[in-house]
């Protein structure tokens, strides 16, 4: 029962969007006619493609379609999957270009393998992975280049390499390395 609540609670904001489409469609057939019926098709058709950020597949292994930023990347399968436990530069932010070529050198057009976290996928229906190829983890690799920094959240279960990675940002941080070259 507890897991089940806690999958509602996850999804409650899906289902705002989810329960007023499926009383839509069921009322659709009765509204033929009325003054209602273009403002419901029209609704209808209007629905956004990702109607559910619920994410049903977790791969192991798979090719990187391509660099969305520096860390952010999208699947062969069209799955977009963001790394975990850093924030790289994006919408023109200082360094944003360096860390979106870093990644795309490394990893763009090439199989990588995902490693997973507590957390799998957030609200955007993105996957949480670790992102891996030649035994290297991105995320540490944008860290270590001052690329990226590290995110912690509160009163959340720590990170699989949040060792690591905080240890890869202090190094970045004595060295005045590009993002943390100003942090103290």
């Amino acid at each position: 029962m507890k897991k089940k609540n806690q999958t509602n609670q996850k999804s409650s904001k899906n289902k705002y969007v989810l329960v007023p489409l499926a009383v839509l469609l069921s009322l659709s057939s009765f509204l033929v006619g009325t003054k209602y019926e273009k403002q419901i098709k029209d609704t209808i058709e209007n629905e956004p493609v990702i109607v559910n950020n619920q994410v049903l597949e977790f791969p192991k292994e798979a090719k990187v379609k391509r660099v969305i930023d520096g860390d952010t990347i999208e699947l062969n399968n069209s799955q977009i999957v963001r790394l975990v436990g850093v924030n790289a530069p994006n919408n023109n932010e200082k360094y944003e270009e360096q860390a979106t070529e870093y990644t795309k050198n490394l990893i763009e057009g090439r199989k990588v393998n995902l490693e997973y976290d507590s957390y799998k996928s957030d609200r955007f229906g993105r996957i949480l992975a670790y992102v891996i190829i030649n035994d290297k983890n991105l995320a540490i690799e944008l860290v270590k280049r001052g690329l990226a920094k590290v995110t912690i959240y509160e009163k959340r279960k720590p990170f699989i390499y949040q060792q690591e990675l905080l240890s890869a940002q202090n190094q970045a941080k004595r060295n005045k390395i590009n993002l943390l070259e100003d942090d103290d």
